[in-house]
């Protein structure tokens, strides 16, 4: 699975990017937010989801791993297909989704495209206890300083939450220590909590 891709960005439309990596364009599905922290001709790291059906290969691209992870939570409610998991996300910033399931506001969450009332419930219902809570994780992941990006991708993919390892990184004096050095201590500080 491609986790991520870095390069330029040759092109934005409406709702995609088309990124080169190595003279290859690749076409990513994004959202509003992560649009309009891009410019044509910059240089940036797209963390990608791929969706796979039998008539169809779709890529999906989001700047923050905040954004990624709700898209992620998104898609596993029945009947949120990428599509509307990114309208969710083109709608509202996620930090606002997360905050519309947790005070389980069908009103609001109805306002975006594509979705009703019953789907909007459904969303609720299925992700009230997946998406953390308001004062701890409404905050965006820190790409906590932009040098950690590779440590927050690192503990990302070993299964641990925004919110773990934001706090846990938050805790932790990060001065003067290597990529390696921080993930090692990260995961006896988390491991630790578990």
């Amino acid at each position: 699975m491609i986790h991520y891709i870095k390069g330029e960005v040759v092109k934005k439309g409406i709702d995609y990017i088309v990124l080169d990596n190595n003279n290859i364009g690749y076409y990513i599905n994004t959202s509003l937010s992560t649009l309009n922290k891009l410019s044509e001709n910059e240089e940036v790291r797209i963390l990608t989801y791929m969706h796979v059906r039998e008539d169809l290969l779709a890529l999906y691209g989001f700047i923050t791993s905040d954004e990624i992870e709700l898209f992620k939570k998104l898609i596993t409610v029945n009947g949120v297909g990428p599509k509307v998991g990114l309208s969710v996300l083109s709608t509202y910033e996620a930090s606002t989704v997360r905050e519309i399931i947790l005070r389980e506001d069908v009103t609001r969450m109805s306002k975006v495209p594509g979705i009703g009332k019953k789907t909007a419930s459904k969303i609720i219902l299925e992700l009230k206890d997946k998406v953390g809570t308001i004062d701890g994780e409404i905050m965006e992941i820190p790409v906590v300083r932009n040098e950690l990006s590779d440590v927050v991708d690192a503990l990302t993919a070993l299964g641990f939450t925004s919110v773990e390892i934001k706090n846990t990184l938050n805790k932790m004096n990060l001065s003067g220590k290597s990529e390696n050095d921080i993930i090692k201590e990260a995961l006896k500080n988390m491991n630790r909590q578990g």
